[in-house]
């Protein structure tokens, strides 16, 4: 009865930015985008989204930073940009990086990439 309260062990994928597991206790597959101190560390505390069970989820360390990420991240700063804009093309670009880990063909990457900067490109005029 209470063991949703206490916090288990699962193991996770990391791709990218995304952090992948599925829950032992539902099935259910959940995804979380996380930043570069938490994917550094190898683990993340979490709550299943469907059943809300409590989770530590160890996955394995990268190798070496995401591509093109830190590029995002200094673009994306320097513009004004809400809060709702810099999540929507985080997510964007977490897409793009699972994308490159699973080896989809190189046009639909292209096109989520020209989508990403397409958008980057409206906020900005946008804000003018």
């Amino acid at each position: 009865m209470f063991e949703r309260f206490f916090e288990r062990d699962v193991i996770g994928a990391s791709r990218g930015l995304t952090l992948a597991w599925k829950c032992p206790d539902c099935a259910g597959l959940n995804f979380k985008i996380l930043p570069k101190s938490v994917r550094d560390l190898g683990e993340y505390h979490t709550y299943c989204r469907y059943c809300k069970a409590k989770f530590r989820t160890a996955f394995e360390k990268p190798s070496g930073p995401v591509e093109g990420e830190a590029a995002l991240m200094l673009r994306i700063t320097h513009e004004n940009l809400s809060d709702e804009e810099i999540t929507d093309m985080v997510r964007d670009f977490a897409e793009i990086a699972s994308l490159r880990v699973d080896r989809a063909p190189a046009g639909m990457i292209k096109e989520k990439e020209r989508l990403l900067e397409v958008k980057i490109d409206f906020a900005r005029r946008r804000r003018r």
